[in-house]
């Protein structure tokens, strides 16, 4: 077994910050380090202040609803009304597609609230909030206990709340999945570092760990596919670099298979008692469904990811240099060192994904880039130790950390501040439309579109295409496909539908021609991107 080497009384050269020996964090963790340290929590209470601000105001119309977070609200709407884990249309029950995009972890408490208080967009969107602020929450305290310190938690915590590409304000205002999942993402990694770090770990530990894994990856399939080989891959690193005797292969097994058996026993439920069908037909409509925008292996989409990672939406741009930094930190054989493993073999698999095979969306970055504000607000605050032992400038280090902590203050307050504009923008567009349908459109015509969010707002006979147009529509629109256009492998007309509805969605994958619209419907009334065409022939 390595142990880690003792510390003398002395900051090691080239470092600086709270978190060097115990002495020193315990004084950082009661005072902030900032001179002025009235102004640093006046500010911290500031920033909590806008960011509960910008996640709770007009919640209804911003952002407005739109096609994922309809398909998933409809699977709450219809367990609610007709008990069944499905969406309902014209066609009756579809038991795949939006019933896999996000698990019961966050669709069950929905239909719980529906059933409550009535089928409502606020009332989705306040289980959100929820889980908005239990993540928030779970954050602060890993960030504290995987860095030492209560002064690098708040600014990594502010640093998330404010950063572009992360969006995590506004993910935690819509329907998805993302923020419920990164909940159980963090109470997993917080139980599995509390664990490690105890004398004698326990299985019981690494169980707890395992089922919010487990929890994550129900919520959020892509846990289930990356979390596993990043907990393999620590494996491995402690095995043949770190030796850490204390952890024993159950430390990463247990997680291993709790991870890769939540996502597999979700599955197996839906395929076995909630697809309304035999399993060999489930099993193909779930494969259908599934689509294939996780393995793509496209280098324009490789490109496109390069340039996201590295770009300003990107954490500011410093996702990477944090990056590199914590794994140049992690590179000593101590336990303060293995500390950072866990979650960067998380990062590193996540990117290796999420830039090599993936279709590159910057919603599928948010897991990896969730964890990067602590290492960048970590590389900024060891920064000008680092800089003026390099230069041999010990006077040059205040000067440094002035520049370094207005720079984060900066970041921080014009990340928060350039979210209130779309916080404070009102588009009821949606709502307009979904309020003139319930006044002049009998419910029993059946209405043709592709925005799931009018299947949400009211209780119309929608027919929608099925989910394997999606997979066509990623394939045409993102990865260069070739062949016919979804208007080519898709004919509503021969469905005759009453009236259509041509949305932002539909309207963007080119799947109502023009020539269909022109010729067989008229149009109506417009709301915003919304046209409501009758049928005339």
């Amino acid at each position: 077994m390595i142990t880690e080497p003792k510390i003398s009384s002395s900051k090691p050269v080239g470092q600086t910050g709270p978190s060097y020996n115990k002495a020193n964090n315990n004084k950082a963790n009661k005072s902030p380090t900032h001179p002025v340290g009235g102004l640093v929590w006046l500010g911290r209470l500031a920033g909590l202040l806008v960011a509960v601000g910008l996640a709770v105001y007009n919640l209804g119309y911003s952002p407005a609803p739109w096609f994922d977070e309809g398909e998933h609200l409809r699977v709450a709407k219809t367990l609610v009304q007709y008990g069944q884990y499905a969406v309902w249309s014209a066609d009756g029950f579809r038991y795949f597609g939006p019933t896999i995009g996000v698990g019961p972890t966050l669709l069950l408490p929905v239909a719980l609230v529906f059933k409550l208080v009535g089928v409502g967009l606020v009332q989705a969107r306040l289980v959100i909030l929820l889980y908005l602020a239990g993540a928030a929450l779970l954050y602060w305290f890993y960030a504290r206990k995987l860095e030492g310190s209560g002064p690098v938690a708040w600014l990594a915590l502010l640093l998330l709340l404010a950063a572009p590409g992360i969006a995590f304000i506004n993910l935690g205002r819509q329907g998805l999945g993302e923020i419920p999942a990164s909940a159980f993402f963090l109470a997993g990694l917080l139980v599995w570092l509390v664990n490690s770090e105890r004398a004698r770990p326990t299985w019981p530990g690494w169980t707890a760990a395992g089922a919010f894994f487990g929890l994550a990856a129900i919520t959020k399939s892509n846990y289930g596919l990356l979390l596993p080989p990043a907990l393999a891959l620590a494996w491995l690193l402690n095995r043949f670099y770190y030796r850490q005797a204390r952890l024993k292969w159950t430390a990463f097994a247990l997680p291993f298979a709790l991870t890769a058996g939540g996502l597999g026993g979700w599955y197996l439920v839906i395929l076995l008692f909630l697809g309304g069908s035999d399993f060999a037909t489930n099993f193909q409509l779930l494969r259908n469904a599934s689509g294939g925008s996780a393995f793509v292996f496209s280098l324009e989409r490789m490109t496109s990811a390069w340039k996201f990672f590295l770009g300003p939406q990107a954490l500011f741009g410093l996702a990477a240099p944090g990056l590199i930094y914590a794994i140049w930190r992690a590179r000593q054989r101590t336990a303060a060192s293995f500390r950072l493993v866990l979650p960067l073999t998380f990062c590193l698999v996540w990117f290796g994904w999420f830039l090599g095979a993936s279709v590159a969306w910057p919603r599928y970055a948010f897991p990896a880039l969730l964890l990067c504000p602590i290492f960048t607000v970590k590389l900024l605050l060891d920064l000008p130790g680092l800089a003026s032992a390099w230069l041999k400038r010990p006077s040059w280090q205040p000067k440094m950390q002035l520049i370094t902590g207005l720079l984060l203050a900066g970041l921080i307050a014009g990340g928060l501040i350039s979210q209130v504009p779309e916080t404070l923008k009102v588009d009821d567009s949606a709502q307009q439309l979904a309020a003139y349908l319930d006044q002049q459109v009998d419910r029993q015509a059946t209405i043709e579109t592709w925005e799931s969010e009018l299947g949400f707002l009211t209780g119309h006979r929608y027919h929608y295409p099925p989910p394997e147009i999606l997979d066509k529509a990623v394939r045409l629109k993102w990865l260069g496909g070739t062949g016919p256009s979804l208007a080519g492998v898709y004919q509503p007309e021969k469905l005759t539908p009453d009236y259509l509805i041509e949305g932002q969605f539909g309207r963007w994958n080119e799947l109502y021609p023009a020539q269909l619209l022109n010729s067989r419907y008229r149009l109506i009334i417009t709301f915003g991107d919304y046209k409501l065409y009758k049928r005339i022939g």
